[in-house]
Parts: C-alpha cells; structure tokens; sequence
C-alpha cells in the first residue's frame, strides 16, 4: 500500500504482512514529521483499511528507494529502512529463528487469537474469585474451562483460579519452567515444617494475619487480565525468545507495529511494586532456613540492618536482593530494572513515537536531567513480559502456601 501523510503531505510505502488474528490495527508515525498514522485490516473491520492520518494512494510496484518505505507485522519485530523485494516481515523471521522454533512461536499466536476474543469473561472470572461468592465463581468458571471442581471448598476454588491462570497465560510463559518451578514449592514448605514446624507456622500465621498474603494475591491477579490487554505488543516480544542474537536492553533496530508506551508504562510499574512484595515472602523462608527465624537477615555490617522482615519490606527493590543470601529462589535480575522503574514511577520518562525510542532519566537531577537512558519500545515490552513472567513464578509461590494453610495447617486463608 501507500499513502500520503494528512500532516506533511509526504508519501510512504507500506508493506503488510498479515497475521491470523481476525482484527489488525497498525500503527507506525510518518518518517517525514513524526504524525502517527493508524488502520486496521480484518474481518470485523469489514476488511476495510480506515486510515487515520493519512490516505492511501494507489500503490505501484516494485517501491523504489527514495520513498520512505515501513515493514508492518504484528506477529515479529520489523525493521525500517530500504525496501528490498521478497525480504517480507515473515521470511525474514523464518530467517532469523529457523522453521522449528517459528512453529513454536506460531502455536503461541494461535493460542492468543483465541484468548484475546475473550479478555472479558477472564477479567471478569479473576473479578468473581477476589469476591465474596466462590459458588458462583465455581459456576463461571467451570463454564469457562469446561471441567468440574471437586466441591466449593477453599481449596477446589483456589484449584479452579490457578488452571484459569494457567490455560488462560499459557502463550506468555515457559510452561515446563512455571511447571517445575511450581511443583518444587511444595518441597520447600515440606523441608522447612520438618526442620522446625512451629517456626514455619509461625510465619505463614504472620502473612496471614496481616491480609499479606492475600493482598499480595489479589493485587497480582489484578494485573493477569491487563496482560492480555497487551498481547498485540507483546507478540513480537515473544517472538524473541527464540532469537539466540537478541540481547536485552540493546537498542535494537527492530519496531513493534502497534505501540502505545504510555498505555503500557504504568503496567511495568505495578508488575514491579507487586514482586517488591512478593520477595518479602521469599525473604521470610530465605531466613527460616539459613537462621531458623524468618526476621533475622545476614549480618552485611552496614549501618541499615534490616532488623525484622516488617523493615525489609520498607528496602527499595534494588536493594532487596542484597539480604538474600544463598537465596533457595532464583531471581531473574532481569525481571526489574530499577532504573527505568524508577523513571516511570516519577514520571522521568518519554517516548518518541516516530523512532519508538524511549528516553529515561533515572536518577535525581535537581533541574537539570543530563543522566538519561535509552531503550527502544520493543526492548521495553520485552523487558515487561519478562517482569510478568517473574511474577508469575511468585504467584505460584503464594499458592502454595495457601494450600498449605488450608490442609496442612487446616486454617481459613
């Protein structure tokens, strides 16, 4: 296709590679002036383009060089640049992977044109769970999987919760790492009652009793449904799994074809405050095993000894991890990056639509912001489905101890 920008009058050269999703908006900003200009493909959209911000022209083939020329594909990162014949978004990642990881990637896709036609009836099954009427949570939400829960005891409807997460955020995870992750859980809480009991009773008392560990639950469950809110932006982010040659954090050339960083910014932002908390519950256990008390950290000699858990929580996340000592978890440290979370968090970041570059100022400056740091939009999404992932692992953490509440210790959550 081609159009002629509404702004500057410039024409660009577009070439769409089409996904499997019913539904697809595009969006890229005019080389020339910097103008978003957005369309959508698909059957819902009556197959019509709808151009906003520009029109489209009548395209001639082959492009030539000298016209600004964009890639577009929802599925894998493009890139900007001359147009070359056949070098189409799709070969081009079949290149770039191989054929057997692209069909790994391409079973994830349809797995999402699937889910995100039903965003709604999850959002609003996590809703009934965080409720006060688990009989009709069980009602919907054996609907939904189309299974049966054994009763609408707590620990069926937990059962039923954590096989909605699963099914539902299947394409964002490594399904076998969450599985092994999860099922070695219980080993810790078993390892820790055999050593001293009474201790780890003590502490699973202590999250209970101050409403921790069911905030922690019910704000990490908050953000599932908005995950699935950001599937079109985190398909060519997943895409990078199979990529051996990315490096996180670089500034890579590759684009994203529908980018909106300050829907998503804040999503980071949450993901990041809630596995703050969440390692406060890995720290509990952490001490149980290596002191037998789950306030008592490693004595690093600085003069900000965290003197009881309560304190730990109060730590900046960065600095967290350095009272983890010998840590039974293993933290992604790529999970959160505390520099740019810091930026988002005092509104020190910003984002040039046209380059998709994301500009950050982590530190303070007085009035002055020289420090600053870049990353593109696509390094930023991927930078999020890994913080998504992390929590994720946690969450499953926090299941566990549930379950052990409930039949272990035969106690209401």
């Amino acid at each position: 296709m081609s159009v002629i920008c509404d702004t500057c009058e410039v024409q660009t050269n577009i070439r769409v590679g089409m996904s499997n999703r019913d539904v697809q908006p595009f969006r890229f900003c005019c080389q020339s002036c910097g103008s978003p200009i957005d369309f959508t493909v698909g059957r819902k959209a009556g197959q019509g383009k709808g151009f906003t911000g520009a029109r489209e022209i009548p395209a001639h083939a082959p492009f030539d060089d000298l016209t600004n020329f964009v890639d577009l594909h929802l599925d894998f990162p493009v890139k900007f640049g001359k147009y070359v014949m056949g070098n189409t978004p799709f070969l081009m990642a079949i290149q770039q992977i191989g054929h057997d990881r692209f069909a790994m990637h391409n079973q994830r896709l349809n797995q999402l044109n699937t889910l995100y036609e039903k965003q709604a009836e999850i959002r609003n099954l996590i809703r009934l769970y965080s409720g006060n009427d688990p009989q009709l949570f069980r009602i919907r939400v054996e609907k939904f999987l189309r299974t049966r829960l054994k009763s609408s005891k707590p620990e069926d409807i937990n059962a039923g919760l954590y096989l909605l997460v699963s099914r539902a955020f299947e394409p964002f995870v490594n399904v076998y790492s969450v599985k092994d992750t999860a099922e070695g859980y219980p080993n810790v809480l078993i390892g820790l009652a055999k050593k001293d009991k009474t201790k780890l009773d003590d502490f699973i008392d202590h999250l209970a009793n101050t409403r921790f560990l069911r905030n922690v639950q019910l704000d990490g469950l908050e953000l599932y449904p908005a995950i699935l809110d950001a599937e079109l932006p985190l398909r060519p982010a997943l895409f990078l799994d199979f990529d051996d040659k990315y490096e996180g954090g670089g500034l890579s050339p590759a684009r994203v074809s529908t980018d909106k960083f300050n829907t998503y910014k804040d999503l980071y932002k949450d993901i990041a405050e809630v596995l703050n908390r969440q390692v406060v519950i890995v720290a509990g256990f952490n001490n149980l095993l290596h002191r037998g008390d789950y306030n008592a950290f490693p004595d690093l000699g600085r003069k900000k000894q965290p003197t009881s858990l309560n304190d730990f929580a109060d730590i900046p996340f960065g600095s967290k991890m350095d009272w983890l000592d010998n840590c039974w978890f293993y933290f992604d440290r790529e999970a959160v990056d505390n520099h740019l979370r810091n930026a988002i968090a005092h509104f020190k970041a910003e984002y040039d639509d046209s380059t998709q570059l994301i500009t950050y100022f982590p530190k303070l400056e007085g009035m002055e912001q020289e420090k600053a740091q870049t990353m593109y939009f696509l390094d930023f999404m991927r930078k999020l489905l890994i913080s998504f992932r992390e929590m994720h692992y946690l969450h499953h953490l926090v299941k566990s101890i549930f379950y052990y509440r409930i039949l272990i210790q035969k106690k209401d959550r």
